[in-house]
């Protein structure tokens, strides 16, 4: 795949999910992208397992256009701290043209940020009146792919995200 040196900015929640984090971090930088981690504040974010990682850059200190992708990780944190985050949902619908992917209740971003209106998108199953209620076609596949926009059910399907979202960085 075509994805090494692309620069893919990974937006973590304070409580993130563990799996989706170090699945998709992993097959990404295996493929040779270059990593960089967001969350509300630069430093230690902790997932729900314990699982630690390093927000290098504070979410309203990003530009999208320095990065080639987007990932937005899942867990509770995401509704906790980002579904009324002005500079997350921001985030999202400014990057909206370039490859995005969202796991689990991360979807929930894409939605608020009305980033899913008319696209397929699938998520979280809590998720599914509200992602529906704002536009977007329900499909509850495991991993669902409408053209630069990569969604997922969870973190069981952290790896066939991360194949998906690669893919459809290349491209």
């Amino acid at each position: 795949m075509a994805i090494a040196g692309k620069k893919v900015l990974m937006v973590v929640p304070p409580e993130f999910q563990d799996r989706e984090y170090e699945r998709v971090r992993r097959l990404l930088e295996a493929q040779g992208a270059k990593i960089t981690v967001a969350s509300l504040y630069p430093g230690q974010v902790r997932g729900e397992k314990g699982l630690m990682a390093k927000a290098e850059v504070a979410v309203s200190d990003v530009k999208y256009y320095d990065y080639d992708g987007l990932v937005f990780i899942g867990g509770e944190g995401a509704r906790k701290f980002f579904f009324d985050d002005e500079k997350v949902l921001k985030l999202a619908k400014d990057a909206k043209y370039k490859p995005m992917g969202a796991l689990s209740t991360a979807v929930g971003i894409f939605a608020y940020a009305e980033v899913l209106k008319g696209k397929k998108a699938t998520g979280s199953r809590n998720l599914v009146r509200m992602v529906e209620a704002l536009g977007a076609k329900y499909t509850g596949e495991p991993v669902c792919v409408d053209d630069k926009l990569v969604t997922a059910v969870g973190p069981d399907d952290a790896e066939r995200f991360a194949n998906a979202f690669a893919e459809t960085l290349a491209k």
